[in-house]
């Protein structure tokens, strides 16, 4: 555990829509065959979607690392195995070496790093990690130390004031630092100074926002709070990166265009009558009969399905009552000789739904969905397509692919990427690992592990992978109400925060699909 659900904020994201597993695993029990009445996606009605409004340009993978992480493949892949290699190495340094072990993780550069307390006890554990090809790095605390230390904090801030713990929006060990580090979103310099001092010695504290002092707040205006509520980009409030658009909008200052499009379709959206954004997924409700212009942009309808083999990241959709669910691929995978994709389970609508291509082709039928926790469903693939599904690629194209060739376990540090038909590829660096992401106050997801990349609705469900090994599904984001990538990050910014994809590791998944 690394935060308690209650503590939700900035970092507590909203759903993406995701699915994963990969190749030649074995995950979930054997799919039962569609049933007759199962739900079919609405694919002969054009529906309204962000998707060709926001057309950005879709990187390859080797353009996204280089872009957004300055390496090149050949990096990418040995960052990727020495993160893979101390992930194995942890649990059992963890518990043999529980008196002098205090984590490990990857610097900028990609050195593998292992903490390690000073003292005779140390000495067996620092030969074993120089003998392995790691650096080691001098620390004051176990992880066994943080993590007793991190409960103390939990405990201590529940018993702060109401109005003190909404500041707190994380609480996390973080090893790089040897630390317990808690975010919180501003608030007034008093508080603020209440809550250091209550968790002085215990706790580092970040904030992602300027205090406020007696409680005025700075000069300027945040982008993402235009109306000056506070409310932070993910936490469930109306204002946001969306919310400055519609400002522009009404001044008059988007000019025609896709944009134009895009503000045109936001304004006056409310749940289940026009297009809404649920976190990751992108959930398009149309009431029954209702006619789309042409003029309007299309669902992922729009987007060619592919014609051979299906690869991690592509789009797909599901009938939901009111609408269609649109989310990307996961990493494909074979139960008892048999295809599957692993999907996140907030993509699946219920057990029994029906999957579609962008074509309207459909391929496979929802199973043994669970959201809460885990947030992993399984795509039992039909028969009449089954060869489509026996690859173990991901990305966007014959030119843009990458395989998959095992799995593995996040490590803080780490480089990761990811991809999804929302926003293609784009990397960065693995923030936190095994916290508990609380997604806008609808579920949690256990566990989790983060990657400080931006990831918009359509992109859930889609894979997240270091090198050539899966290392989760995409689930929620804290950017997750924003229009485009560009958008994000102009709006993170501004907020002082960073655009954060929170994902389900690929253990966890296959781990609950025996």
């Amino acid at each position: 555990m690394r935060i308690t659900s209650k503590f939700a904020a900035v970092a507590a994201a909203a759903a993406l829509v995701v699915t994963a597993t990969p190749a030649g695993a074995a995950p979930s029990p054997t799919p039962g065959n569609p049933a007759p009445s199962a739900s079919r996606p609405a694919v002969a009605q054009p529906l309204p979607a962000l998707a060709d409004a926001l057309g950005p340009e879709l990187t390859s993978l080797v353009e996204a690392l280089r872009r957004d992480l300055g390496l090149t493949p050949e990096q990418f892949l040995a960052q990727a195995g020495i993160g893979e290699r101390l992930a194995e190495a942890r649990p059992r340094w963890e518990q043999q070496f529980r008196q002098s072990f205090g984590g490990v993780w990857l610097d900028e550069e990609g050195t593998g790093l292992v903490g390690v307390v000073a003292g005779a006890a140390g000495d067996e554990l620092r030969d074993e990690a120089t003998r392995s090809g790691f650096t080691v790095k001098d620390v004051a605390l176990t992880t066994s130390e943080l993590e007793a230390r991190e409960r103390q904090v939990i405990k201590i801030i529940e018993g702060t004031p109401e109005d003190m713990q909404d500041l707190v929006t994380d609480v996390r060990v973080d090893p790089t630092r040897n630390a317990v580090v808690v975010t919180t979103r501003g608030g007034e310099a008093a508080q603020l100074g209440n809550l250091d001092a209550r968790l002085r010695d215990l706790a580092e504290i970040d904030m992602i926002r300027e205090p406020t002092v007696d409680g005025i707040e700075p000069a300027t205006t945040r982008a993402d709070d235009p109306d000056g509520t506070g409310a932070a980009p993910g936490s469930g409030g109306d204002s946001g990166s969306l919310g400055s658009l519609a400002l522009l909008n009404d001044a008059g200052l988007v000019p025609e265009g896709p944009m134009r499009t895009v503000i045109d379709l936001l304004a006056g959206l409310t749940p289940g009558t026009g297009s809404i954004i649920d976190g990751m997924m992108a959930q398009t409700m149309v009431a029954p009969g209702t006619p789309v212009p042409e003029d309007q942009p299309r669902a992922i309808e729009s987007v060619p399905a592919p014609a051979g083999p299906v690869t991690g990241g592509t789009g797909y959709q599901v009938g939901v009552p009111g609408g269609i669910l649109e989310c990307s691929t996961g990493f494909n995978g074979e139960l008892d000789g048999k295809p599957v994709v692993i999907t996140a389970a907030h993509c699946a609508g219920a057990d029994g739904t029906r999957a579609a291509l962008a074509d309207g082709e459909e391929f496979g039928t929802m199973t043994r969905s669970e959201r809460e926790g885990i947030d992993t469903a399984l795509i039992a693939v039909d028969d009449d397509v089954a060869d489509r599904f026996r690859t173990n690629l991901v990305g966007d194209g014959p030119d843009s692919t990458q395989g998959i060739i095992g799995t593995a376990d996040p490590v803080v540090g780490q480089k990761a990427c990811k991809t999804g038909f929302r926003t293609g590829f784009s990397c960065g660096t693995i923030s936190q690992v095994g916290t508990t992401i609380d997604v806008a106050g609808t579920r949690t997801i256990s566990n989790a592990f983060t990657v400080d990349l931006c990831a918009l609705p359509g992109d859930s469900g889609g894979v997240v992978f270091s090198g050539d090994r899966a290392l989760g599904i995409s689930s929620a984001s804290n950017v997750a109400d924003s229009v485009t990538c560009a958008d994000a990050d102009a709006v993170a910014r501004t907020a002082g925060f960073t655009p954060r994809l929170s994902a389900v590791p690929i253990a966890d998944v296959l781990a609950a699909h025996p």
